[in-house]
């Protein structure tokens, strides 16, 4: 069997790379990816980032933390501690969180139930998706 190479990779295959080579604290990210592909029926797209924190006191177009992964880009290291998973409906989100608990991912798992909140961090509306983000410290 050829490996796939990268430039015919999809950008999703590209994310779940990134955090199958994640390894960290409680995060075992080939482990995460493994249990991600065994229930690829309830999840459509798989994102590990690490989101930027606004400064309300001294606004900026840059977030404070938000460039953590370019910094450490040069050391192979992709610094990302939350993966967020997006779902076709609600319910496949629920037992995806479902699985990650009892499968123990080790990571904080948040379930988002704020429609209007998903929408808006989708760039959506009227729309069903599920979203779930878990976050290892």
């Amino acid at each position: 069997m050829n490996p796939t190479l990268l430039r015919d990779a999809t950008v999703q295959d590209i994310q779940l790379e990134l955090l199958r080579r994640a390894k960290w604290n409680a995060l075992d990210g080939e482990r995460v990816v493994d249990s991600l592909l065994q229930h690829r029926d309830l999840w459509i797209a798989a994102l590990l980032d690490r989101p930027g924190v606004p400064n309300y006191s001294e606004p900026s177009h840059l977030l404070m933390m938000g460039l953590i992964k370019l910094r450490d880009l040069p050391d192979n290291f992709w610094k990302a501690d939350t993966l967020y998973l997006l779902t076709e409906t609600s319910d496949q989100a629920a037992r995806l969180a479902s699985i990650i608990e009892l499968e123990d991912w080790g990571g904080e798992v948040h379930l988002h139930d704020d429609r209007v909140a998903i929408d808006r961090a989708l760039g959506t509306g009227r729309d069903d998706y599920g979203l779930i983000s878990i976050w290892w410290d």
